[in-house]
């Protein structure tokens, strides 16, 4: 009887795996040792720290020939404990395919500007965050309430694939009948084009996010920052490409690049009634050393920029970064690095003397070394 029991259980199992793929179970453990020096306190800091390290589960359902549901759930974990809380929240979504044209899904999501930067940026959550390029530009956001059409990779005829991505995610927010001067919030908008060609190593997109939330790195820069309206918001274009030279004959040899520009969506929410403009571009390169040096070593390097105009008297504020980093892979899931990055910050509406931590003329750098394993 027992054993009619556990065939029957294993069929049953077997029958709704054939019905489903998934649910798949995946993640990343992402650690770094991080030797930090910031020209606004005193001395060095060394950090144990966790980059955005995670794990998420996901999947779909085959409901008939054409028509798929789809679900996803991702926690970011605090690997070296010092977040406050175990768990955080990123993508999760319910959503349904149709093969061939598209997917739809509600839930809370990347922009479509923040995913068009695919791999560009190699100090990705690095120094739990703080070397990525969210410190010098604006646009890295997660968004709640999102309603999110996506459509297949449409084959090109052998020339790449095309795709587009457009979310829409609702202020959400009601106001009363015969409120005198309030307004609800405007609604995200993010879209996105993105064409692939493998056969010559391209990668290539568009994005723009509008009236999305206001992230301008160098706002953080100042003594006494501008005033800025709870209600601020951005509008953002972005363009992206990167190209595996392998394909021209340059083994191992990618190269990458960005170029954005973000600007205060309603300018009565800024200081002056000016709505601040930030112009960014980043170049990143990756060389991987062939098997006869070391299979698996690879190095990297990367530059980005930001200039920011607040307006008015008001001067312009620069942020830079150059960084490199060393990988070596022991396997597509376990590898350990080190790097090396430093960011200067130029605010020359600071006083010349440093007042409050802050000042015309800064730096922050670090040393890390670290270890990732992937499930």
């Amino acid at each position: 009887m027992k054993k009619l029991l556990l065939a029957t259980l294993v069929s049953t199992l077997s029958i709704g795996a054939a019905q489903a793929e998934g649910p798949t179970l995946y993640g990343k453990i992402n650690v770094s040792v991080d030797s930090i020096k910031d020209d606004l306190v005193n001395g060095r800091t060394t950090k144990v720290d966790s980059n955005a390290s995670r794990f998420g589960v996901k999947g779909s359902e085959k409901l008939t020939d054409n028509w798929s549901a789809l679900y996803g759930i991702e926690w970011e974990v605090s690997v070296d404990g010092n977040s406050g809380a175990d768990l955080g929240q990123r993508n999760r979504y319910v959503g349904l395919q149709y093969d061939g044209v598209g997917a739809v899904k509600l839930g809370r999501l990347d922009t479509n500007l923040k995913t068009a930067q695919n791999e560009v940026d190699i100090f990705n959550d690095v120094v739990d965050g703080n070397l990525d390029m969210k410190k010098t530009l604006a646009g890295e956001d997660r968004i709640n309430n999102v309603i999110a059409f996506e459509t297949a990779k449409f084959n090109l005829d052998g020339f790449g694939t095309l795709q587009g991505n457009l979310m829409v995610a609702p202020g959400e927010k009601s106001v009363a009948k015969g409120s005198v001067g309030a307004t609800g919030v405007n609604s995200i908008v993010s879209g996105s084009g993105v064409y692939t060609n493998k056969d010559l190593g391209l990668y290539t997109a568009v994005a723009f996010d509008r009236n999305a939330p206001q992230t301008l790195a160098a706002v953080s820069t100042f003594k006494t920052a501008p005033t800025i309206s709870a209600n601020a918001a951005l509008n953002i274009w972005r363009l992206v490409g990167s190209v595996d030279l392998t394909k021209a004959g340059v083994d191992g040899v990618s190269v990458n690049a960005l170029v954005q520009q973000a600007k205060g969506a309603d300018s009565k929410t800024f200081a002056g009634g000016f709505a601040p403009k930030e112009t960014s571009f980043l170049v990143s390169g990756v060389y991987k050393f062939p098997a006869s040096v070391l299979d698996g070593l690879s190095a990297k390097i990367q530059y980005q920029q930001s200039n920011t105009d607040f307006g008015g008297a008001t001067k312009d504020v620069k942020i830079q970064q150059l960084g490199g980093d060393i990988d070596y892979a022991f396997s597509t899931k376990t590898k350990v690095f080190g790097y090396y990055a430093k960011r200067d910050l130029k605010n020359p509406n600071n006083p010349a003397v440093s007042t409050n931590g802050k000042d015309q003329n800064y730096a922050y750098s670090v040393f890390g070394l670290g270890m990732e394993q992937k499930f």
